[in-house]
C-alpha cells in the first residue's frame, strides 16, 4: 500500500467528511438508468472535468495561482461536487478509491457545510474543489426567448476553487429539445478570483 501524500491534518479532515458522507449516503442510479437528458449532463460534465484536470496538471495553474506553491494540491483532498449524472461523468477520469479524491452530491456538500458540528475548511487548507451542477432556475436578468412545447432551458454551473481567492466559475445556458442538449450561450455569467 502506498504512503498517502495527504498531511496529517488533511487526513483527519477527510476522515470527518467521509464519516459525514457515510451517514448521508444514498444509492445512485446505474449509468444505464440515467434519462437521456441526464446522459447529456453526464457527457458535458465529464468534458469540463477533463479540462479542469488538464489545467491543474500543467505549469499554467501554478503560474496563475502562485499560492499553490505554499499549499500544494497533492497534499489536499480533491472534492468533485455534482449531481447523479455528474458523478457518472467522472468515470475513467479520477480514481474514486484514492484517498485524495472524494465524489459528493451537491446536497451532501451543502449539508456538510451547514452542519454546525463539521469543519468547513473555508481557507482551503485541506481540500480543493471542482463543481458541475445542472438546474432550471434561470436568473431573472437573463433575456431568453420563449421555447416550444416540450423544450426547456438548463443552466450548467461549473467552476473550481483551488485556494482562498483562487478560482473561477461560470453559468452556461443550454436548451433541451427532448432529444438533444444544445449550448445556447457559453459563460452567460462568470467570475474569476
Amino acid at each position: 500500500m502506498s504512503q498517502s501524500q495527504l498531511r496529517d491534518d488533511t487526513q483527519k479532515w477527510r476522515a470527518e467528511l467521509v464519516e459525514f458522507l457515510d451517514d448521508h449516503r444514498r444509492a445512485l442510479p446505474q449509468k444505464n438508468q440515467l434519462s437521456p437528458l441526464q446522459q447529456w449532463h453526464r457527457r458535458v460534465t465529464g468534458g469540463v472535468l477533463m479540462q479542469f484536470l488538464e489545467f491543474i496538471g500543467k505549469p499554467t495553474a501554478l503560474q496563475t495561482y502562485p499560492q499553490l506553491e505554499d499549499n500544494p494540491l497533492a497534499e489536499r483532498v480533491f472534492l468533485f461536487i455534482s449531481d447523479e449524472a455528474g458523478l457518472h461523468g467522472t468515470e475513467e477520469l479520477v480514481d474514486p478509491d484514492s484517498d485524495q479524491v472524494l465524489l459528493l452530491l451537491k446536497e451532501q456538500w451543502r449539508a456538510y457545510l451547514e452542519d454546525p458540528n463539521t469543519t468547513d475548511d473555508e481557507e482551503f487548507k485541506n481540500h480543493y474543489e471542482f463543481w458541475s451542477v445542472w438546474h432550471t432556475n434561470l436568473p431573472d436578468n437573463w433575456d431568453v426567448e420563449p421555447l416550444e412545447e416540450g423544450h426547456s432551458y438548463w443552466v450548467h454551473e461549473e467552476g473550481f476553487a483551488l485556494d482562498d481567492q483562487a478560482g473561477r466559475g461560470a453559468q452556461h445556458l443550454w436548451r433541451w429539445d427532448g432529444e438533444e442538449l444544445k449550448l445556447v450561450e457559453e459563460m452567460a455569467n462568470s467570475w474569476v478570483a
